[in-house]
C-alpha cells in the first residue's frame, strides 16, 4: 500500500534559516519540494567533484588492502595523482598495443640495426625491403640480381633488392615496406620499460586503494552540501527576504517526529494532508512478504500517488511463474541453500534479496515435485518402486500447456478487477462500470460456455440468459467508458474500446505460454546434460567417474544461471507489459526521498 503523505509548509526567519535546515537534515523525514535552478559554478565543481571520486572508487574498489589511512590527508592531491596514473596507465597500454604492432612488422626482416643499414645507404648503395607473393615471386629473376630472400611466411615473399648505381626494375607486383628506424632488440626493451612501469602504477593502485574510506567520507559531505544548497534555493523569500518558505512532504507514520521537533525549534508552520491527485511522494508499506516484490516493481516506476499499490498483487503471480519456468526440485533446492548461506554469513543488506530467493526457490521445487523434475531427470520415467502410486499425478506437457493460459487468463481478470477498483478509488463508481461490464462478458461467457458442455444441463451458449447478460455488458461497454462526454462520444470511444480489447485480450494471453515453453526448455537441457555426462565419460573407473561429475557441476550450473535468468526477465515481462496493462497501471511517482544527511563514517 501507499503510505498516506501531509504536505508542510515552514515560514522561518532568514537569519535561522541555515541553522533549521541544518537541523531539518539531521533529523531526515521531509521530502523538500525542490525548485528547478540554474547551478551555480559552486556547486558544478562540487558536483564535478563528486563524479571524480566516484569514478577513483570504482576504479580501485576491486584491490584488495588492509591498510588504514588517516584522515589528515589531502584527498585532491590523491585524487590528482590517480587521475594521473591512470592516464599514464591507459597511454602505456596503448604504446605496448603499438609496439607489439611494430615487432610484428618488423619481425620478417629479422635483426638488424638501422644505423648499419643507413652507414650502407651513405656509400650509394641502397637497400630495397620488399613483399611478393609467392606465386608472383620469380626464383629466375632473383637469381639473377642482387636479392636476398629473408622469409617465406603465409603465401608472401619477404626479400630486400640491393641497388648500387642504375635502378633494378621488378617484373612482378611488389610491395616496398619502409625499413623501421629501430632494432628489434630495442623495441622488446621498450615493451619491458612499458611493463615495468605499468607494475609501478599497478601497486601504486593498490596503495591508493587505502584511501577508499576517506575518498566515501568527502565524497558524502559534498552530497550532503549538495541538498543543503539544492534546499537552500527551493525556499521562496518573501518580505523583503526576511521570510523563508519552505514546503515539503512527510509520510503519516513520521509526522509525530517532526511536529515535535518544530515545536522545539518554535518554527511556524502549516499541513494538510495530500488530496487523493496531488503530486506526493511515494513510500510503499506492504507486508513481509510483498514487501520482498518491491525492487522487483521499482525497476519498472513508482505508483502516483491516487493509484494503488500493485506489489501485493503481482507478487503471489511473479513467484508462481518463476518456479513455472525453472520447474526443476533440484535447481530449487540449491537455491534456497545458497540463498540460506548467504543471509548467514554474508552482507545484511542482501537479507531481504535472498529471502525473496528463498520464496522463488520454494516455488521452484513445489513445480519440480508437480512436474516430476529432479536435475534434469523426468521421475515419471524413472522406474523408483515408491513414486509408482505417484506418477499419475505429475503434469505432462498438454497439462502445464493449459495451466500456462490458464494462470495467464486468471491473472488478466484478476488486473482486470484490480483497474476497476482502483478507477473507483481514483474517479469514483461511474469510471469503474466499462471494466465491470468486461469482467461481466468474460467470466459470464466462460460460465455459459461451460454450463453448456456439462450432459443433462439445460444452458444454453448465446441463448436468451446469455444475451441477456450480453446486452447488459455491452450497455456498458459502449455509453459507460467516458462517464460525462456526449452519448455518440461514448459510443464510438466503445467501439474502439472493443477493438483493442478483442486484439489485445488474445495476445495477452498467448503471451504466457511462455511460461511452458521455459518450463520445458530448462527441463530438456538439463536432461541432455544429463546425457552427455554418463554418455561421453571414459570406461577408466576413476577418471570416468570425475569426467561424469565435472560436466555435470558444469552443465547443471550453466542451465541454472540461465534457466533462472529467463525465470526472471519473462516473468517481469509478464508482469509489467500484460498485468500491468489490463490492470490500468499509470505508474510515474517519485519514490519518498527525504532531506537527510548521508551516513558518513570516521576514519580510526
Amino acid at each position: 500500500m501507499i503510505v498516506p503523505m501531509i504536505k508542510y509548509g515552514f515560514l522561518v526567519y532568514h537569519r535561522d534559516f541555515d541553522s533549521f535546515l541544518t537541523n531539518l537534515q539531521e533529523l531526515g523525514v521531509v521530502d523538500i519540494i525542490k525548485q528547478i535552478h540554474t547551478p551555480t559554478e559552486q556547486e558544478k565543481g562540487m558536483l564535478s567533484l563528486v563524479n571524480r571520486y566516484t569514478a577513483a572508487v570504482n576504479a580501485l574498489s576491486s584491490r584488495s588492502t588492509s591498510d588504514i589511512i588517516s584522515q589528515d590527508v589531502n584527498l585532491e592531491d590523491v585524487l590528482k595523482e590517480f587521475e594521473d596514473i591512470q592516464k599514464e596507465h591507459e597511454q602505456l597500454e596503448i604504446s605496448i598495443r603499438k609496439a607489439y604492432k611494430d615487432l610484428s612488422d618488423a619481425r620478417p626482416w629479422g635483426e638488424f640495426d638501422p644505423k648499419t643499414v643507413k652507414a650502407i645507404e651513405d656509400r650509394g648503395i641502397k637497400m630495397r625491403f620488399l613483399i611478393a607473393s609467392e606465386k608472383g615471386f620469380s626464383q629466375e629473376w632473383a637469381a639473377e640480381n642482387p636479392v636476398e630472400v629473408l622469409l617465406r611466411q603465409a603465401g608472401n615473399v619477404y626479400f630486400v633488392l640491393v641497388v648500387h648505381g642504375e635502378e633494378i626494375e621488378v617484373p612482378f607486383d611488389v610491395q616496398e615496406i619502409k625499413l623501421p628506424t629501430f632494432s628489434f632488440q630495442q623495441k622488446e626493451a621498450d615493451i619491458e620499460e612499458y611493463r615495468q612501469r605499468l607494475l609501478a602504477i599497478e601497486k601504486r593502485y593498490t596503495e591508493l586503494a587505502s584511501y577508499i574510506p576517506a575518498m566515501e567520507i568527502e565524497k558524502g559531505k559534498l552530497l550532503n552540501s549538495l541538498d543543503f544548497i539544492s534546499v537552500h534555493t527551493s525556499a521562496e523569500r518573501k518580505a523583503d527576504d526576511t521570510l523563508m518558505i519552505l514546503q515539503g512532504w512527510i509520510p503519516v507514520t513520521k509526522n509525530d517526529s517532526l511536529i515535535e521537533f518544530l515545536e522545539k525549534e518554535s518554527i511556524t508552520y502549516v499541513s494538510e494532508k495530500a488530496q487523493l491527485h496531488d503530486d506526493a511522494p511515494i513510500m510503499l508499506k506492504n507486508n513481509k512478504f510483498a514487501k520482498l516484490f518491491e525492487p522487483i516493481g521499482n525497476l519498472f516506476t513508482s505508483p502516483i500517488y491516487s493509484e494503488m499499490d500493485l506489489t501485493p498483487f503481482f507478487a503471489p503471480f511473479f513467484m508462481m511463474f518463476f518456479g513455472f519456468c525453472l520447474g526443476d526440485a533440484g535447481y530449487g533446492l540449491i537455491l534456497i541453500l545458497i540463498a540460506t548461506g548467504v543471509k548467514l554469513k554474508g552482507d545484511k543488506k542482501l537479507r531481504p534479496l535472498m529471502s525473496l530467493v528463498q520464496w522463488l526457490g520454494l516455488s521452484t521445487i513445489i513445480f519440480g515435485v508437480l512436474t516430476g523434475t529432479l536435475f534434469g531427470i523426468n521421475l515419471v520415467e524413472s522406474e523408483i518402486p515408491f513414486l509408482e502410486t505417484f506418477k499419475g499425478y505429475f503434469l505432462n506437457n498438454d497439462n502445464l500447456f493449459m495451466l500456462a493460459l490458464s494462470v495467464g487468463a486468471l491473472q488478466i481478470l484478476f488486473g482486470m478487477f484490480v483497474k476497476a477498483f482502483n478507477q473507483i478509488k481514483m474517479w469514483g463508481w461511474m469510471h469503474s462500470i466499462t471494466t465491470f461490464s468486461w469482467i461481466l462478458l468474460l467470466v459470464g461467457s466462460a460460465v455459459f460456455f461451460g454450463l453448456s458442455k456439462m450432459e443433462g444441463s439445460n444452458v444454453e451458449l448465446l441463448g436468451t440468459t446469455h444475451m441477456v447478460l450480453l446486452g447488459v455488458a455491452g450497455i456498458g461497454i459502449l455509453f459507460f467508458n467516458s462517464p460525462g462526454k456526449n452519448p455518440f462520444v461514448n459510443f464510438g470511444l466503445g467501439l474502439w474500446n472493443i477493438y483493442n480489447m478483442v486484439t489485445g485480450l488474445f495476445g495477452d494471453v498467448l503471451s504466457y505460454i511462455r511460461l511452458f515453453a521455459l518450463g520445458l526448455s530448462s527441463a530438456i537441457l538439463g536432461s541432455v546434460f544429463n546425457s552427455l555426462a554418463f554418455g561421453l565419460s571414459p570406461d577408466i573407473p576413476v577418471v570416468g567417474a570425475i569426467v561424469t561429475i565435472l560436466i555435470l557441476i558444469i552443465g547443471h550450473s550453466i542451465n541454472l544461471f540461465m534457466s533462472a535468468l529467463g525465470s526472471l526477465v519473462h516473468p517481469m515481462r509478464l508482469t509489467f507489459v500484460e498485468f500491468y496493462k489490463n490492470a490500468g497501471f499509470i505508474g510515474g511517482g517519485k519514490a519518498y526521498q527525504p532531506f537527510s544527511k548521508q551516513e558518513v563514517s570516521k576514519i580510526i
